[in-house]
C-alpha cells in the first residue's frame, strides 16, 4: 500500500471547501433561521411570493411523504412541519462512503406582512414541491375609492 498524504489531504480539503461553500450559501440566503443554526438536522428551502390578492409559498420537499406534511397557521404566520425518513442502508453495506442528504423532522414558519383568509388556504404537492396558496383577507387588499365631485 502506497502512502500518499498529499493526495488524501487534497481530497479532504476539497470536501471541507465544499461543505464551507454550502454553509456560506445557506447563511447568505437564509440567515440564522436556517440549518445548522436553528437546531434542526435539515429544513426544506422555500420561496415566498406576494401577489395582489394572495401569497404563494413553494417548499422543496423531495423524498417526503405528502401525508406526513402538516400546514398550519396562527394569525399571519404559516407553519410547515414534516419528516423525511432515512432510506435504509443498501443491503449489506458495511460503511457510508458519502452522506450528504439530510433526514429527520423539519419545521419552517413564515410571517406574512398582511392579514390572510385562513378558510381559503390551499396546499398542493407535486414532483417533490409543496405549493401553498394563501389568499389575503379582503380588508388587506387594495381598494379603489371613487372620488365624488362636489358641485356646490
Amino acid at each position: 500500500m502506497t502512502f500518499r498524504p498529499i493526495h488524501e489531504t487534497q481530497q479532504a480539503l476539497g470536501t471541507f471547501q465544499d461543505e464551507m461553500n454550502r454553509l456560506i450559501e445557506r447563511v447568505w440566503h437564509g440567515g440564522l433561521c436556517m440549518p445548522p443554526f436553528d437546531g434542526q438536522q435539515w429544513a426544506p428551502p422555500i420561496d415566498v411570493y406576494e401577489f395582489e390578492e394572495r401569497f404563494v409559498i413553494y417548499a422543496d420537499v423531495p423524498g417526503v411523504d405528502a401525508n406526513s406534511i402538516d400546514v398550519s397557521h396562527v394569525g399571519t404566520t404559516v407553519t410547515l412541519r414534516g419528516e423525511r425518513i432515512a432510506a435504509e442502508q443498501a443491503g449489506g453495506a458495511t460503511a457510508s462512503l458519502r452522506s450528504e442528504r439530510r433526514f429527520g423532522t423539519f419545521c419552517r414558519s413564515v410571517n406574512l406582512p398582511t392579514a390572510i383568509d385562513p378558510d381559503r388556504i390551499e396546499a398542493c404537492f407535486s414532483g417533490g414541491v409543496l405549493e401553498i396558496t394563501i389568499p389575503k383577507s379582503a380588508s388587506s387588499r387594495p381598494r379603489s375609492v371613487k372620488v365624488q365631485l362636489d358641485e356646490g
